[in-house]
């Protein structure tokens, strides 16, 4: 690793092109050398690719192999403090020639360099003052218009510009209102929309900027769309999309954000993946009542004309039933809250649970057919609301769970709007012992009627919602042996109870145990025999 630094004359681009084709075909000894090893290289490295370094003796084939072992240096902030300085950024910003008068170049070195200066704006956030220092944010915008940059690039400056729009940061206000922000991604995403909607279109990506894909360039514009809703100073927070004067400033995103979902092929088997659950995330910052002709456009068949409604539907049904297979909680505290997979489903499936709370509130029809899907007045009650396999029993089962906090909540309001935020509709839907918690949360007390036949011909028990004439025999009645189930079931209620942390509570069946009560059962029952 001290070949480098010990080179007498690097002028000699044959010895220095072998001397870093040495390095980088040992990438991984190149990310574990000794820490002050480490600072040596990288120091020699900004040396030699400074304006006035020895760099201006190689040709740009040089200059990328220096670019590309710097690149695998800054990968780990230890030992990058001379990189990650005003000396470190500027040199990195001459091989972009971000602040050129001559014409943009979409070379290697550049995609290099760029993605150097990627690395350091994700891993010191410090580094963002320095780029926005240099006022490259209007280079950056004005390189994007340039139609013709590659694939590779286009991710790059996209990434750049997500990571300068993370936090309520200066560039974002003269990135919308100056910059025309707005409209170049308007161009890209429609432009990605077009060529991503065609059959085979996996076929026919920039081999040259592989392993880089219009998917993952999309990703990152959507990513940063929602950054500058987000964060614009301008935009209140109850409308989000109007400006100072009433005037809209990103409904032209809208309808191309919605053909993402309609158009662009889901991944499997997981469908809620980017780029349509970076739409989804994108399309929860628009509403709905003004734009209805764009969520809903009129058509002859409800169907088509609420495409969108279906289609986001179908997505949480896939999700829900690949998340919650028997019991949520029992599933992720075995997976430490994440799935086999090593995803975390109570992070991913809410933002789309939200969004069809919002459509459901926002439009009746709407509403009429997410409830006919998600939650039918044809309940299977043969069984406690929460059992079966049924897409609607997991739906319920999931508003109990401890293990997924956000997907809970968020399946109760949703569930709750479809009831008309009615309690007593509700209740009925779900079964008073599910939806105990939510109404508590909103201070909505309401304790069980005996029995339920407001809205059935048929008595139904309200804590579980089941009909009364098929639920299991009284504890009089039971067996040793269903006596023993329903203990267990109550002692693994009871300890999900105190994993929330919300009250202190005893285990009755623990206690029992303790006390010695259930060993009398036991002798009891052995000396009746």
């Amino acid at each position: 690793m001290s070949s480098y630094i010990s080179l007498e004359n690097k002028s000699d681009i044959e010895i220095v092109s072998s001397v870093f084709t040495s390095l980088l075909a040992n990438q991984v000894e190149l990310t574990i050398i000794p820490l002050k090893i480490k600072e040596e290289l990288i120091s020699s490295l900004l040396t030699d690719l400074d304006e006035n370094g020895v760099q201006q003796k190689w040709n740009d084939s040089v200059r990328l192999l220096a670019l590309q072992t710097l690149k695998i240096l800054g990968r780990d902030a230890n030992g990058c403090g001379q990189l990650f300085t005003d000396k470190g950024f500027k040199i990195l910003l001459t091989h972009t020639k971000l602040q050129s008068t001559e014409p943009k170049s979409d070379t290697p070195v550049t995609q290099e360099s760029l993605t150097c200066i990627a690395n350091m704006l994700l891993l010191k956030e410090s580094t963002r003052d320095l780029f926005d220092k240099y006022k490259c944010i209007s280079s950056i915008c004005q390189f994007l218009k340039d139609n013709g940059i590659s694939i590779k690039t286009q991710f790059l400056l996209s990434r750049i510009l997500f990571l300068m729009t993370i936090k309520p940061q200066p560039a974002v206000q003269p990135l919308i209102d100056n910059l025309g922000i707005i409209d170049i991604l308007y161009n890209y995403i429609s432009k990605h929309l077009e060529q991503l909607s065609l059959p085979n279109s996996s076929s026919k990506e920039d081999i040259n900027s592989l392993p880089i894909t219009r998917i993952m360039v999309l990703n990152e514009q959507l990513k940063l769309l929602f950054n500058l809703m987000i964060n614009d100073p301008k935009i209140e927070r109850d409308n989000l999309v109007q400006g100072s004067n009433n005037s809209n400033k990103f409904e032209k995103l809208l309808l191309p954000i919605l053909n993402i979902l309609l158009k662009v092929p889901k991944s499997t088997p997981l469908p809620l993946s980017p780029p349509h659950s970076h739409a989804i995330h994108a399309l929860l910052n628009f509403p709905i009542e003004p734009y209805k002709s764009l969520w809903f456009p009129p058509s002859s068949s409800k169907k088509e004309q609420y495409r969108v409604c279906f289609n986001l539907i179908d997505m949480f049904k896939s999700m829900i039933y690949i998340a919650v297979k028997n019991d949520p909680d029992k599933e992720n505290a075995a997976a430490g809250g994440a799935s086999d997979n090593n995803l975390d489903f109570d992070e991913i499936i809410t933002p789309l649970v939200v969004l069809l709370r919002k459509l459901a509130d926002d439009d009746d029809y709407a509403k009429i057919l997410i409830k006919e899907e998600l939650l039918p007045d044809n309940i299977d009650r043969s069984k406690p609301l929460e059992k079966g396999d049924s897409f609607s029993a997991r739906l319920i089962g999931l508003m109990t769970s401890v293990m997924l906090p956000h997907l809970k909540d968020s399946i109760s309001e949703l569930l709750f709007i479809l009831c008309n935020q009615d309690a007593n509709l509700f209740v009925h839907h779900v079964g008073y012992g599910n939806a105990a918690g939510f109404l508590l949360s909103k201070n909505i007390m309401m304790p069980p009627s005996s029995s339920n036949t407001s809205h059935s011909d048929k008595p139904i028990n309200p804590v579980t919602g089941q009909y009364c004439e098929n639920e299991p025999p009284s504890l009089s009645n039971m067996t040793d042996e269903e006596k023993e189930r329903e203990a267990e079931k109550l002692f693994v209620l009871f300890e999900r109870l105190k994993k929330t942390g919300v009250m202190d509570v005893v285990n009755p069946v623990e206690e029992a145990i303790k006390s010695g009560k259930i060993q009398e059962y036991k002798e009891d029952d052995e000396d009746n025999d």
